[in-house]
């Protein structure tokens, strides 16, 4: 009788322990590909404002004083996005590092506390041309760390 329990215990037993450590991995499976998915769309977000914050002082820098010689429904485009865009850097700098690697999250503190140049003290261009490069080199620098970073936490 006791044999005939534990031949029905055993493979019951070998089932439930299957089972549970199973659905431990797909668990955690599962939490990673969520904070891939989160770090994935942050970055997104990161590179797509620096770009636009990147396109606005191009733009901008090649005017010569001239205007841009867009459409001023265009111009308000294009500011708008900027607009969008800073606050969306701002929001990534103050609360995007639980998500972001503390690299790129350095990279957007220091873009944060750049030294700006000032209108009322220099050229426009000058001051564009010093955010664009500015812009530039946080891009350059955020997209190299998001490709090490999404290619290393790939699941």
């Amino acid at each position: 009788m006791l044999e005939y329990i534990a031949n029905f215990i055993t493979p019951i037993s070998i089932g439930f322990i299957s089972a549970f450590f199973g659905s431990l991995v797909a668990l955690s499976k599962f939490k990673k590909e969520k904070l891939w998915e989160r770090k994935e769309k942050a970055y997104e977000e990161i590179i797509n404002a620096l770009y636009d914050l990147l396109q606005h002082c191009e733009f901008h820098k090649e005017d010569f004083g001239q205007g841009t010689g867009l459409a001023k429904e265009k111009e308000q485009e294009f500011k708008d996005k900027y607009n969008t865009a800073f606050w969306n850097i701002k929001k990534a700098t103050d609360i995007g590092a639980f998500v972001i690697s503390s690299e790129a999250h350095s990279v957007l503190i220091e873009l944060r506390n750049r030294e700006s140049l000032h209108f009322e003290d220099n050229p426009p261009f000058d001051v564009y041309e010093h955010e664009f490069q500015c812009f530039q080199a946080a891009l350059n620098e955020v997209v190299k760390i998001a490709k090490s970073e999404l290619n290393a936490t790939k699941v």
